[in-house]
């Protein structure tokens, strides 16, 4: 046998091999949600319509005599039922397997404390190559809490530092990180934090520290580029992992968020992002309201959290309490509908709150401040979806996207409203 009869018999081998890989593949069970109201988001409400299910995909959407049932889909008789895009919170701290807490003032140092003395608290505040898949630890509680209001993305992101590290986007879908994962890492978290008993100690030497932080990941892409241009005669810049993993960021224009926990932080971090032309989102921005006119000025994407609990550095803190519980459940339930009222766009997001029931409570509550219904389902579906870059992906019921969908009795959002199924990837989420 010559070469070419063994090149022969090898690609008929190698065919034979993918095509048994293809009759053992994974399919995903098919799925005919028919007769209920469809809303995709993206289109007008259909009244009585038909969705069909396949591997993990919207396969079809439409009037109910229009759309062919497959022969092999279970049948899901929806009539009375509304069905939504799932839900997507675009910051959230959940499924994360906290670290070992870090040394407080009590607790003697270790000799490498000892020994590397300021360094230990520098890197607690360049945690920027964190990435937070690989602190995931789903729990059926948790999802089941989220899932169970109609939640079925999420953005994880880290929690701690200053550059706190990169983000991921997960369906919920079960309890195994890689099944779950939307995108990895979606963006770098930058928090207006302070490291206690370290540098930076003081806000301004977080801005200062932030600052700088950008500037010598400038310098040191200079220095990177001159070397490779010609290396012959020059000394080779030193490796940097923490400006490494800026410069993505910096230089590729990848999403930097900022956590902006008060009006001071949200100028603080236009300034940053104006300074160096940064892709970035503003999250929290819980008083994104008191910065109307400058964000109409400088328009960024905003992850406005329904937390209402003021942030310590707010000026509805120190002044009382009954001045702090009206701002709980009066001024910044209002925040999303003053945004609408100034033609700003944004995200909601559930940062801050650890269980779905809060979530969807202090939905209801931003609703009966002004928010409208539209807007708030637009603001937890598809501007999510724009703005984490998944659109072609999430946020609305159309063929092609990623079969989240939630099936409800009774409007989204109404109080007495129940949430009858929920698909996640195409399956359907039992509880």
């Amino acid at each position: 046998m010559n070469v070419r009869q063994y090149l022969h018999l090898f690609m008929v081998i190698l065919c034979l091999f993918a095509f048994a890989l293809g009759e053992t593949a994974d399919v995903g069970p098919t799925y005919a949600i028919r007769k209920a109201k469809i809303v995709p988001v993206s289109g007008p409400v259909i009244e009585k319509g038909s969705l069909i299910i396949r591997d993990g995909l919207i396969e079809a959407v439409g009037p109910v005599d229009k759309v062919a049932i497959p022969e092999d889909a279970e049948v899901i008789e929806a009539e009375g039922l509304i069905a939504y895009p799932g839900l997507i919170s675009a910051h959230t701290n959940l499924l994360l397997e906290e670290p070992t807490p870090a040394r407080t003032a009590e607790t003697p140092p270790g000799p490498a404390e000892l020994i590397m003395g300021g360094a230990v608290q520098a890197q607690a505040a360049q945690t920027a190559d964190l990435m937070i898949f690989k602190q995931l630890k789903p729990k059926k509680t948790t999802l089941d809490g989220f899932l169970k209001v109609g939640f079925t993305t999420v953005l994880v992101a880290p929690n701690r530092g200053i550059f706190q590290g990169q983000s991921v986007v997960v369906n919920l879908n079960g309890e195994k990180a890689e099944t779950m994962v939307v995108k990895n890492p979606l963006a770098l978290h930058i928090n207006f934090t302070t490291i206690r008993g370290g540098y930076p100690s003081s806000l301004m030497g977080t801005i200062a520290y932030i600052r700088q932080s950008f500037l010598d990941a400038d310098h040191y892409a200079n220095a990177q580029t001159l070397y490779a241009k010609n290396p012959k005669g020059m000394k080779r810049p030193e490796f940097d992992p923490f400006l490494e993993t800026l410069l993505p960021y910096l230089r590729d224009k990848k999403p930097v968020v900022f956590q902006c926990n008060d009006l001071e932080d949200i100028k603080r971090a236009l300034k940053i992002i104006d300074e160096f032309k940064l892709k970035a989102m503003l999250t929290h921005a819980n008083e994104a309201w008191r910065a109307a006119a400058v964000l109409k000025k400088m328009p960024i994407p905003l992850l406005v959290t329904l937390d209402f609990r003021p942030p310590n550095g707010s000026m509805y803190v120190n002044q009382g309490e009954d001045l702090k519980k009206k701002a709980e459940t009066e001024i910044y339930p209002a925040n999303a509908a003053n945004l609408v009222k100034e033609g700003l766009r944004f995200a909601l997001t559930t940062f801050g709150l650890n269980d779905g029931s809060a979530a969807l409570k202090n939905i209801q509550s931003a609703i009966k401040a002004g928010l409208p219904k539209e807007e708030a389902l637009k603001a937890l579906t598809i501007q999510p979806a724009q703005y984490l870059g998944l659109a072609q992906q999430l946020g609305s019921l159309e063929p092609g996207k990623i079969a989240n969908v939630i099936l409800t009795k009774g409007e989204l959002f109404d109080e007495k409203t129940q949430v009858e199924k929920v698909f996640v990837d195409g399956i359907l989420w039992k509880f």
